[in-house]
């Protein structure tokens, strides 16, 4: 029996992807303007962010458009389409994404940069913005990497959105279709949306150098409140519905990106969340997404709202500095895992780097009954943060040892690499150079395999490394990108743009200004500088501390 054709064999997959979706949101499928909204990641993934849902409904909504969605192929199906010159395609009607008249990517993270020209370069969509002046569609990204810093992709992109798509993507759409209606050229269109608020345009704002300041755009309350509307047994939790409870943080961990560029912190009216509980469609589990749910004001409103529809709570970031700060919350609910997040294991560095629980708050979280639907404990480390020391890593081995004091549950233990971001207190700050990273995890890994139904995995030291030469890149990050694209390994990449590998290896002056700078969060260097030398000052008094506890530790 003969195999099926490839083309055959991917078509029905597209088919049957889009066959096993639920939509509960009417989305138009025809419309004058024509736009396309790529994620760099697989559809499973995609699919199961909220976010990404949320922007397809806002662009399939407006008037006269129809929006289609594409997503990064999966490996073989990659290879097949990068081997026989075939594009990257909708899911709706699997045509190309240079068939539109808008293509918008989402990106998460500063791994989806390399994917996107990809994604581009399968589709013959020239790579760079200046060879598209005049050609369609015109090309944005947007997403919280983008926001903090766009130049690594500003040679590519048309345009940015900085900030959330609520209060954005609206006039964008009516600019493009209006003025494209009048027949104005792609270059006048660029010109007229670098007028909006909190859209950079690099053909029309210089690159680098004087600038006008641009500032990022977020949503107020009633523009908040986000829902699942496709479900499917392709993503990851099929039988989930998703609902926003709040946005942005209210902890300001220093190292956090999220937590600054999503500011100010916002929770949704119970009122609405009520309203869209009870419209939610038949499925048994409610996700209430926000970086402190639990903290919610009337947490026990909305869960007694769930309850009303037969729905499980899961709480999205089930963290447990959440819990912590919050007694509102039920004892019935059932967890499946308990999460914690202390970054390090010393109450001291926690608070030089902003995070203000305790190991005995943590811990005593742990104690508190729970029922038999727990099945493991997953803790989240940094290693390699600013003002880090030996003792602090191995601390890391001794919470997780009074973690298993405490309970008989699997542990899973995950450390990652610290990565300075943009539009953080710690931008100035160096990373761990691999090398340091790749010695301290092979002192550590041995210590945690000794301990009883523990497992860990560490993040990969040169990946991380990359993550930070593209997160902290400018307008040369383009040129790497494009480098790397060609076929030829990072360092080399790099090297043909001009970028010092080691020079994210370093500390900076805080004082210096970075090419991301023209951009206005709504806070400035100014204040990101001045929490930097609290934590700095925080730090040499603690250190100042241990030397005085080791002296006396000798005295005796």
């Amino acid at each position: 029996m003969s195999r099926k054709p490839a083309a055959e064999y991917y078509d029905e997959r597209r088919r049957r992807l889009l066959d096993n979706e639920t939509c509960t949101h009417t989305v138009s499928k025809q419309g004058v303007f024509e736009i396309i909204l790529a994620s760099p990641s697989e559809y499973r993934n995609a699919m199961s962010s909220l976010r990404f849902q949320s922007l397809f409904r806002q662009l399939a909504s407006w008037p006269e458009t129809c929006c289609e969605r594409a997503f990064y192929p999966d490996k073989d199906e990659f290879h097949w389409r990068s081997r026989y010159g075939n594009p990257s395609i909708t899911l709706e009607t699997g045509k190309s994404i240079k068939q539109c008249d808008l293509l918008v990517f989402a990106a998460t993270s500063e791994d989806d940069y390399l994917r996107i020209l990809e994604m581009m370069k399968l589709s013959d969509i020239e790579q760079r913005n200046e060879e598209r002046i005049s050609k369609w569609p015109l090309v944005i990204a947007g997403g919280t990497p983008v926001t903090a810093n766009p130049m690594p992709l500003s040679f590519f992109m048309d345009a940015f959105v900085i900030g959330e798509t609520e209060p954005s993507m609206g006039p964008v759409l009516d600019t493009i279709k209006s003025l494209g209606a009048q027949g104005a050229s792609k270059r006048k269109i660029l010109r007229r949306l670098a007028t909006l608020p909190g859209i950079y345009i690099p053909s029309v704002h210089e690159i680098p150098g004087k600038v006008s300041s641009i500032m990022r755009q977020w949503a107020g309350s009633d523009g908040m409140g986000m829902t699942s509307f496709i479900h499917s047994p392709d993503c990851i939790n099929s039988d989930v519905s998703m609902l926003e409870i709040s946005r942005g943080c209210s902890f300001n961990c220093k190292f956090c990106q999220p937590g600054y560029v999503s500011l100010p912190y916002r929770e949704c009216k119970l009122e609405d969340l009520e309203s869209t509980i009870a419209k939610l469609p038949d499925i048994s589990k409610l996700a209430l997404l926000g970086s402190s749910p639990r903290s919610y004001p009337d947490i026990r409103k909305v869960i007694k709202a769930a309850k009303n529809r037969n729905l499980e709570i899961i709480f999205c970031s089930n963290k447990y500095e959440d819990q912590i700060h919050s007694n509102e919350v039920p004892d019935d609910l059932s967890e499946k895992s308990i999460v914690l997040s202390p970054e390090t294991g010393t109450d001291s560095l926690r608070r030089v780097i902003g995070k203000k629980l305790t190991n005995s708050q943590l811990f005593e979280s742990i104690e508190k009954e729970y029922d038999n639907t727990v099945k493991t404990i997953k803790i989240y480390f940094m290693i390699g943060l600013p003002f880090e020391t030996d003792a602090d890593r191995i601390s890391m081995i001794d919470f997780v040892k009074e973690v298993r004091a405490r309970t008989s549950l699997p542990i899973r233990v995950d450390i990652n690499p610290f990565i300075p971001k943009p539009w953080t207190a710690f931008q100035w700050t160096s990373m761990a150079a691999p090398t340091y990273l790749r010695e301290w995890i092979e002192h550590l890994e041995p210590k945690f395999r000794k301990i009883k139904k523990v497992t860990v995995r560490f993040g990969d030291p040169r990946e991380s490394h990359i993550r930070a030469l593209l997160a902290r890149g400018d307008h040369r990050t383009s040129t790497a990108l494009e480098e790397k694209l060609s076929g030829v390994g990072w360092n080399t990449a790099f090297k043909k743009a001009g970028v010092n590998i080691k020079w994210v290896l370093e500390d900076i002056d805080p004082d210096t200004s970075f090419e991301w700078s023209f951009l206005n969060m709504g806070f400035g260097h100014t204040r990101l500088a001045r929490e930097y030398h609290a934590s700095f000052t925080l730090n040499q008094n603690r250190l100042k501390d241990m030397e005085k506890e080791s002296e006396q530790e000798d005295s005796d």
